[in-house]
């Protein structure tokens, strides 16, 4: 955050859903915290808590990035990223394979090694540079992520391994 904020005096972290008592993640989030509460302090840091559908669909269309740090290995394939690129934002996400794979299917971000908190940042400025560079036809994302789409294409794969 230190380098976004020395490039982006404006900046601000608006932490979408739960962020408290997060199953096996206290020890992450009391080490994390002091530095969270510093950000909190300086006005750009803000934990919005969940979000209702109709306050995520009001809320994606105004991101800059969307920003997908994750650790856990158990996280799986990212429907929060389809939805934010959905809406023609730019993501940027951990290397974790479930995580990182909707923004390189769709080449609508960058990827950040697990843990990494520098190279987050770079891709954060680098997104932020060329924004236009990580944009696509939303069309086609939609059409893709439909819920008749998918259950078409779960249906082929369920008769190929019959």
């Amino acid at each position: 955050m230190p380098s976004v904020l020395e490039k982006y005096p404006k900046a601000q972290v608006l932490f979408a859903g739960q962020y408290q008592n997060v199953l096996g993640e206290q020890a992450y989030a009391d080490r994390l915290m002091p530095r969270i509460k510093k950000f909190e302090e300086m006005g750009c840091w803000k934990f919005l808590g969940n979000l209702s559908q109709q306050q995520l669909a009001a809320f994606y269309p105004n991101m800059d990035v969307l920003v997908v740090p994750s650790l856990n290995s158990t996280e799986s394939f990212g429907l929060v990223q389809v939805e934010a690129m959905m809406n023609n934002v730019p993501c940027v996400a951990s290397a974790l394979p479930g995580v990182r794979r909707p923004v390189q299917m769709h080449a609508m971000g960058k990827v950040a090694p697990i843990g990494d908190s520098s190279a987050l940042a770079g891709a954060l400025l680098a997104i932020f540079a060329e924004k236009e560079k990580y944009r696509c036809d939303t069309a086609t994302l939609v059409q893709r992520y439909d819920p008749d789409s998918v259950a078409q294409e779960y249906e082929k794969l369920f008769e190929k391994l019959m």
